[in-house]
């Protein structure tokens, strides 16, 4: 698999966490998918559309076309990859079919959410019993910056 990384998140909410880590994958010259139900996935959409007009990020959700050209996609299905990203977002405790089919893994969740706290572990606790994986476990903190838990 690689390396699942958990993101507690705090004060700066999650779409602009999600848009910080975008950024960074795509720097990194990686395709990234962001698994997520519905209607979150049509709110994250949105999000990518409107939220920088500078620098915003070309994508698309669930059947859209343009699936070839992107780097970013969103999906309310858990089943597929129409973009084939080794890069994988997890929202919402959303899971894959298959979480070894990806080089690396972000699990974002509300820490004010008990039920997103609840997820988070159970994920943990599955996914840390696969072999060639690595879990890290990161809290915001008050200032907006990350402190590594695990």
């Amino acid at each position: 698999m690689g390396q699942v990384d958990f993101y507690q998140i705090g004060q700066a909410g999650l779409e602009l966490v999600l848009l910080m880590l975008l950024k960074k994958t795509l720097a990194k010259k990686q395709k990234a998918l962001v698994l997520c139900p519905m209607p979150a996935a049509s709110a994250i959409n949105a999000a990518l559309w409107t939220h920088d007009p500078e620098s915003w990020i070309p994508h698309g959700l669930d059947d859209a076309k343009g699936a070839s050209y992107c780097d970013v996609w969103v999906s309310s299905d858990m089943m597929g990859n129409p973009i084939n990203a080794e890069f994988l977002f997890l929202l919402h405790g959303s899971a894959p079919k298959l979480i070894t089919e990806f080089k690396r893994c972000f699990c974002l969740f509300d820490g004010k959410s008990d039920a997103q706290l609840q997820q988070a572990r159970d994920q943990w606790k599955e996914w840390q019993q696969i072999a060639d994986t690595t879990l890290g476990y990161y809290a915001q903190n008050s200032e907006g910056g990350w402190d590594k838990k695990s």
